[in-house]
């Protein structure tokens, strides 16, 4: 953790830059190998006398998660970002050093969605349902997380009231329009069926996005990330000049489709499918 407002030093005699909570930092290393790059990550707050949580997001074969003591971390990190004061006494404290050095951090979880939303017992009158991370898990890459819980609770609502999913079928209707969604019956059992039935397409769409959406937004070093990363930036790039070009006929990059409202995930992904196809035929 740095301090609140803590100062990011320039080069060649210039003013240091003031950071302000509501700013976001990536601050990079100057060490660029496979496994010694770093980027220290900090995202806005709105308390300005915060201290600020940082993040770094690497490999697991990175060197920096074989330190186990304060000292060597920080030593570590001087040496990967030499402008900062991180000597004895300096920007950071050696008990957060210690801290740091002896935390394990936590893991992405792989892309996977549970293909099973409810269960009920035989009689039908009572059963369990499933929302959020216990069906579907992925990183944060696209920005989707809370907006795919919320979604979860709205659908299981729905289908526990007896009405059908607004986006069942797939089809790009209007959200609004109540008369395509007639209410059904509304038994226990039923109605978790229906959840189960209409909502995991959702679910599955949602994963896909997840892996093709924005998988290498961290710049990590590996050879073989560094290479992918071209090559779905050309991908990204190549989808946003052909829509341009076609006036909208052909679709944007799927992760720019997914910031649009009024699309459910299994929308974005059929439309960045028929434009993956069309790119197969030419």
């Amino acid at each position: 953790q740095l301090p609140p407002q803590f100062e990011i030093p320039d080069a060649d005699g210039k003013p240091p830059l003031k950071t302000f909570s509501e700013d976001i930092y990536a601050i990079r290393s100057v060490n660029t190998g496979p496994r010694t790059f770093l980027s220290l990550g900090l995202l806005p707050m709105k308390d300005n006398d915060a201290v600020r949580p940082t993040n770094i997001i690497t490999r697991p074969d990175h060197g920096v998660w074989k330190i186990t003591n304060g000292k060597s971390m920080r030593e570590y990190f001087q040496q990967a970002f030499p402008r900062f004061n991180f000597q004895e006494g300096g920007l950071i404290s050696n008990q957060e050093w210690d801290r740091f050095a002896k935390a394990e951090g936590t893991r992405f979880p792989p892309c996977q969605y549970s293909p099973g939303l409810a269960v009920w017992d035989e009689s039908g009158r009572s059963g369990v349902a499933l929302v959020g991370d216990s069906i579907h898990a992925f990183s944060p890459d696209i920005g989707q997380g809370v907006n795919a819980g919320l979604m979860d609770v709205v659908c299981l609502d729905r289908a526990l009231s007896g009405f059908d999913d607004v986006e069942s079928s797939g089809k790009e209707v209007d959200s609004t329009a109540n008369d395509k969604t007639k209410k059904q019956t509304t038994t226990l059992e039923a109605n978790l069926e229906r959840y189960q039935k209409q909502h995991a397409p959702e679910i599955a769409a949602l994963i896909r996005l997840a892996r093709f959406g924005a998988p290498y937004q961290y710049k990590q070093p590996h050879r073989a990330d560094r290479v992918l990363r071209l090559v779905w930036t050309a991908n990204v790039a190549m989808r946003l000049l052909l829509n341009k070009v076609s006036f909208g006929v052909i679709q944007p990059p799927c992760i720019i489709l997914s910031q649009n409202e009024d699309l459910t995930f299994r929308q974005v992904m059929k439309r960045a499918d028929r434009t993956t196809a069309l790119l197969k035929t030419i």
